[in-house]
């Protein structure tokens, strides 16, 4: 993810424009801030139960159920058991438009249970697993059958569509988020991200709430947790350091924050 919450896909053949992976998660999975990206993106959820926020719209999945994210989407992923797995599966944006499906034109259904979408979903993840000879082409069919099925069973209706206001949220959401993004290691407060997007402070953390299902200075605290761990992990700076190039003025409230969201102390995360 770039330092501006909109996530930039990029793939090892621009002729396969497709990515599939399979996550873990636990309550301290932190890897669920709120951002976006042009792709549309579908999660199957293989064990456990998981929550996804997308645009102001919460879907609890479990197991067999899919999950559909849509182009631009806010969205974040967490689970509150004590494990949850899902396959996600990103589709190119312009494979889908030169397939005559324009997804950033198109919402679909966010929740899905359907055992055609299953069976095709499965093809694609056995396909991925096996690479038989000419898998990549049986992936590129399987796909265009589950989106051409999506579109004329899940796509959803223009007046479904029509926001007007919504629209204006999410456009100051994705400036809050980027400011949050890019001054994460200074001395920002809420009410700062509140004046850069033109809000009074209590409307702010009012939409930001709605949007990302967390507070300000909690979406703040963990994005300087995640940066944090990953200095640590380099093992080139001292907790203290650690702690002041993250934007935390006191190491005490830095390895309280610290543990609380990421389950330890700074120290245990510091490689050695």
């Amino acid at each position: 993810m770039n330092n501006n919450s909109y996530e930039l896909h990029t793939y090892e053949d621009p002729s396969f424009p497709f990515i599939f992976h399979q996550t873990t998660m636990s309550p301290y999975y932190t890897d669920f801030l709120s951002h976006w990206h042009e792709n549309v993106e579908l999660l199957f959820v293989i064990e456990g139960e998981i929550i996804v926020m997308s645009d102001a719209n919460i879907v609890t999945a479990h197991k067999d159920d899919i999950v559909f994210i849509n182009s631009n989407n806010v969205h974040h992923i967490h689970t509150d058991e004590v494990e949850a797995k899902y396959f996600c599966l990103i589709i190119d944006s312009k494979f889908c438009e030169e397939s005559g499906l324009d997804t950033e034109e198109i919402i679909f259904q966010r929740l899905i249970t359907d055992n055609y979408i299953k069976d095709k979903y499965l093809a694609v993840k056995e396909e991925f697993r096996t690479k038989k000879v000419l898998y990549k082409s049986a992936i590129k069919s399987f796909v265009m059958e589950m989106l051409v099925y999506l579109y004329r069973e899940y796509a959803l209706s223009e007046t479904t569509l029509t926001n007007k206001n919504k629209t204006e949220k999410i456009i100051i959401i994705k400036k809050a988020i980027r400011y949050i993004q890019d001054n994460y290691d200074k001395n920002i407060t809420v009410s700062d991200t509140a004046e850069h997007v033109g809000l009074s402070k209590y409307y702010f953390c009012h939409i930001f709430k709605e949007f990302t299902g967390i507070t300000t200075v909690r979406y703040i605290n963990i994005l300087r947790c995640e940066n944090a761990k990953k200095m640590l992990l380099s093992g080139n700076c001292r907790v203290e350091e650690v702690a002041y190039l993250c934007g935390f003025d006191n190491l005490s409230y830095f390895s309280k924050t610290y543990k609380k969201y990421m389950g330890c102390l700074p120290s245990f995360s510091r490689k050695v």
